[in-house]
């Protein structure tokens, strides 16, 4: 009934706006810190929220064909911090929206034995997500337990996990503690053709952290980045203390959700996260979406439209030395290429031609 769905709103939006809170705390806390009262919001909501940004972070890997399923074996998926396994989810969701056919293993491992638990009957509940059959076991351990697991996995995960671990810690030391973990997962718990992906916070701070520890990986020469960069060279975001690389996808709530998100004042349009995906070698998203001649772009801002234009910032292998540009486009110019860059958006990427100079 009405009164029921209101009653439902009003006890569950209380919930998830503590549990926006608390996540996005100066200090933040581990979720197994925030008590259960709050996992009715973390299933109802961060479940439904969290899957998408998975599948997102992991759709280029599995466009690539790195990534696929065999009908000789399962797909074997360490989860690390898998919490409800929201990105387990995601992961399979991306690999059923192309169309993949057979089984991923899952494992979990997570502090919060609680959270592992309710997950694990909703991964049961589930089953399969179209022609993708997911099995899972759980692990009630700490993050760094997961360097040890028994593998080797083809697919490594940790979805909103680098924010929660060593809050305490100064930043150069937290980077390289986080660069270190990183590389021990990539060194030990997969195979070395494997992928490692990360799915961070959109948020400034906790995306330029990601930034920092890409730089250190790459900087060690511990892993190859296959996206979202179209580069291995250092972040051009990090001498810019007020920008950060993010996605924004059109994916909104599920109907249901729109009102509980209003009742928490939180945004119910739209995705934002970050992510890196990693590998111990190449080849890299770069190698695959355009020829040597080309040099790709993506996207990694709004357009800015104004009288007569439009503006944009993009990053990749420009010219010389730069890596972050601001390209613009006059609308005289357009020459019937106005629909396809009306469709543009952050995130996409681009081949300009001819190239920029």
């Amino acid at each position: 009934s009405a009164q029921a769905g209101a009653n439902g709103v009003r006890g569950l939006a209380p919930l998830v706006a503590a549990l926006s809170q608390a996540y996005n705390a100066v200090g933040q806390r581990s979720f197994a810190d925030v008590g259960r009262s709050l996992l009715p919001a973390r299933l109802l909501f961060g479940l439904p929220r969290d899957i998408p940004k998975s599948a997102g972070a992991a759709r280029e890997l599995i466009a690539s064909g790195l990534v696929s399923l065999s009908s000789q074996r399962p797909l074997r998926v360490l989860d690390v911090g898998a919490g409800l396994g929201a990105t387990t989810f995601g992961f399979v969701r991306a690999l059923a929206a192309a169309g993949e056919r057979g089984r991923v293993e899952a494992h979990w491992i997570d502090a919060d034995g609680g959270a592992l638990e309710v997950g694990a009957e909703v991964a049961k509940a589930l089953g399969r997500e179209g022609d993708v059959s997911l099995g899972v076991r759980t692990q009630t351990a700490p993050v760094a337990a997961a360097v040890a697991a028994r593998g080797p996995f083809d697919v490594v995960l940790l979805g909103q996990v680098l924010s929660e671990l060593d809050a305490a810690s100064p930043d150069e030391e937290r980077t390289m503690q986080h660069a270190a973990l990183l590389t021990g997962l990539l060194t030990q718990a997969m195979h070395r053709d494997g992928s490692l992906v990360v799915v961070e916070p959109a948020l400034r701070d906790r995306t330029r952290h990601l930034h920092a520890v890409r730089d250190a990986l790459l900087a060690g020469r511990s892993a190859t980045v296959f996206a979202p960069c179209l580069h291995q060279d250092p972040c051009p975001m990090g001498p810019r203390p007020q920008d950060w690389c993010h996605e924004d996808l059109a994916v909104d709530l599920p109907p249901w959700l729109v009102p509980v998100a209003r009742g928490a004042g939180l945004r119910h349009e739209g995705l934002t996260f970050s992510y890196l995906v990693l590998r111990q070698k190449g080849p890299a998203l770069r190698e695959l979406v355009a020829p040597a001649t080309v040099a790709p772009m993506r996207l990694v801002s709004q357009k800015r439209r104004s009288k007569g234009k439009w503006e944009a910032f993009v990053c990749g292998e420009l010219p010389g030395d730069a890596r972050l540009v601001r390209i613009m486009r006059l609308d005289r110019e357009a020459r019937g290429t106005a629909g396809d860059e009306e469709r543009m958006a952050r995130g996409d990427v681009l081949a300009i031609e001819p190239p920029l100079s």
